[in-house]
């Protein structure tokens, strides 16, 4: 007998005293059997017993999981006879990657079996019970066929329940907004949308959380407009806003693609201004002053020039925006509670297109009302200051922008409207996308390009039309292949 057995449960549902039971069962049947149990938790716990978590140490536990899941199989397939019990106990939320195990471990022959759990003991990592709970109603939201789920010893509490069926309610209802931020990221929004944010503590300012909505968003297209907010939003104890990057802005193909949720027609003879788009990553520097009656006044980072990116307020990058941004430190001080956005280009993070290494001023965002800068008032600063802008395009018709990307050798465009200023939409280069998706991919099989999960949602689009296409598609060569998508890459930005 050679089986994989596959745990899913939130924090505290009793998945790892399940898996001894499991253990045992297998073992009292098959006394010489070979059984790897597999648990994250295992990997960051130190050999005193302290459970030490970090995301990175979390990656790696992942991918020596997941080597270790392969190896296993693999041997097994190599000895038939020899029986063996692999088990997986992590939380196991995402359905996708969970029917993705069981697919692998039925490839080499092994049974499998797929347990949901359901108990709710206090968990041994004290996660906060709002973590808890959403990662309940996310297994909820995400079944897998023919799990079997096993009967509750120590079953969730009306209170807990209660909160549960908020959530449900909240994804059924429009969202909130909350009139005195000027936004719909909410406190409800904060408490019941779990499932499609992250909101990581900062190490430096632990009274500070970085908001990001999650990868799977972008795949499963379930952006709604506080989501499109969550760009590095960074928001206090309180859940107040004190820095404001851009929201989320769409490329072009993705707002006249069939199933967007923010659709947008435009004309050949619209006028629209376009900004050049620094092939960089986006650096975000906030000067915090807040008025004596904030609930955050006198807060450790009061007074503070805040240096962070789309997800972080203590990474690499974030350093690396504050080595090239903490120089305009009295600017940001002219204009505290202002959000600066800079186009990052640094010498260890080269990108596709090559930039003037330095930090180009792209936005700036007023914290209270979300209220952003247009590029005249953006023109203006940076002369007062001698800060770097790109280039800017005025009054140019949709139609003609559209021809002069067929020709340029940059990112691409950011897109307005010329009379209203409002930003419509970012446009890629050809010459950008293909250099792109030919050139750092993460992986040089073709087929793997060609999954959601492994592209920028600049590729989306690509990913429908080939999928529309599929019979044609499949029977093409690879250099084929190669041109049908260089095909499509030019002819979309041109639609």
């Amino acid at each position: 007998m050679q089986k994989f057995i596959l745990l899913r449960g939130h924090q505290g549902s009793g998945k790892s005293t399940f898996a001894e039971q499991k253990i045992a069962e297998f073992q009292k049947e098959f006394p010489n059997a070979q059984i790897v149990h597999i648990e994250n938790d295992k990997e960051l716990t130190d050999e005193n017993g302290v459970y030490r978590f970090s995301r990175e140490a979390l990656a790696q536990a992942q991918q020596k999981g997941m080597v270790v899941l392969k190896n296993t199989l693999k041997f097994g397939q190599q000895h038939k006879q020899n029986p063996i019990l692999i088990i997986n106990s992590n939380t196991n939320q995402k359905a996708n990657a969970c029917r993705s195990l069981l697919d692998l471990a039925k490839k080499f022959g092994f049974e499998t079996e797929v347990y949901r759990l359901h108990n709710f003991y206090p968990n041994l990592h004290h996660v906060p019970e709002s973590d808890v709970l959403a990662a309940y109603f996310r297994l909820n939201q995400n079944r897998v066929k023919g799990e079997i789920h096993v009967p509750a010893e120590q079953p969730i509490s009306a209170a807990q329940q209660a909160a549960i069926d908020e959530m449900a309610k909240f994804h059924r209802m429009p969202l909130d907004f909350d009139e005195t931020q000027q936004t719909y990221v909410t406190q409800r929004f904060l408490q019941c949308g779990q499932r499609d944010f992250t909101a990581k503590t900062s190490r430096k300012y632990p009274e500070l959380r970085v908001l990001k909505y999650r990868s799977s968003v972008f795949y499963e297209n379930r952006f709604n407009d506080a989501l499109l907010e969550m760009r590095g939003l960074v928001v206090d104890a309180h859940d107040r806003i004190i820095v404001r990057p851009f929201k989320k802005v769409f490329n072009y193909s993705e707002r006249i693609a069939k199933n967007s949720k923010y659709p947008i027609e435009i004309s050949e003879n619209h006028l629209v201004n376009a900004v050049v788009k620094v092939n960089g990553f986006l650096g975000v520097c906030t000067h915090v002053r807040l008025p004596e009656d904030h609930p955050s006044f006198g807060a450790a980072f009061q007074g503070k020039t805040l240096y962070s990116t789309t997800g972080s307020l203590d990474s690499g990058f974030a350093e690396m925006v504050q080595n090239h941004c903490s120089r305009y430190e009295n600017i940001f001080m002219d204009y505290p509670n202002h959000t600066f956005l800079f186009e990052i280009c640094d010498p260890s993070d080269v990108h596709i297109i090559r930039e003037e290494f330095g930090a180009t001023l792209i936005g700036i965002v007023e914290v209270a009302t979300g209220r952003q800068w247009c590029e005249d008032e953006l023109d203006k600063l940076a002369a007062q200051y001698g800060l770097k802008r790109p280039q800017v395009i005025k009054n140019i018709t949709f139609g003609a922008l559209q021809a002069l990307l067929k020709t340029v050798e940059h990112e691409g465009f950011m897109v307005f409207d010329a009379e209203s200023k409002e930003m419509l939409f970012k446009l890629k280069s050809p010459y950008y996308l293909i250099s792109k998706f030919l050139g750092r991919s993460k992986s040089d099989n073709l087929g793997r390009k060609l999954d959601k999960r492994q592209v920028d949602e600049e590729f989306y689009p690509l990913i429908d039309h080939i999928a529309e296409n599929k019979a044609y598609f499949n029977e093409l060569g690879e250099l084929e292949k190669i041109a049908f998508i260089q095909e499509f890459l030019q002819k979309v930005q041109a639609a």
